[in-house]
């Protein structure tokens, strides 16, 4: 990635912040009020399913390839910047935990890392 402060990176919120609403629902995001991006609710699973569920899991790789439209409905919408972004040293350490490994490369031809293949 070229380190453009206007480009778009991975979201840290949805790696590090799950939203719990009183009712129970949970969301990706803190900015995400009407529920878009909802992936569950606590009377139904635990909050580690849900947070290391099948969705979740989707919607970080969409983010790491740059799909943000794949990722959760309100993430198109989203003002990316004030999450933060996820450091890249954790989005390789996550993608190397999940044996993303095709995935591995192609976010470091990204980023153009000469290591990439």
């Amino acid at each position: 990635m070229s380190g453009d402060p206007g480009e778009r990176r991975p979201c840290a919120g949805l790696w590090n912040t799950p939203m719990v609403y009183v009712n129970g629902d949970v969301t990706t995001c803190c900015l995400d009020q009407h529920l878009l991006n909802r992936i569950g609710n606590l009377r139904e699973q635990s909050l580690k399913r849900i947070w290391q569920g099948e969705t979740v899991h989707a919607w970080r790789l969409a983010h790491v390839e740059g799909r943000y439209q794949d990722s959760g409905p309100y993430c198109t919408a989203c003002n990316w910047r004030s999450a933060g972004t996820m450091p890249d040293e954790k989005i390789e350490a996550w993608l190397v935990e999940t044996g993303e490994a095709g995935a591995l490369a192609r976010w470091r031809a990204r980023r153009g890392d000469r290591d990439a293949g």
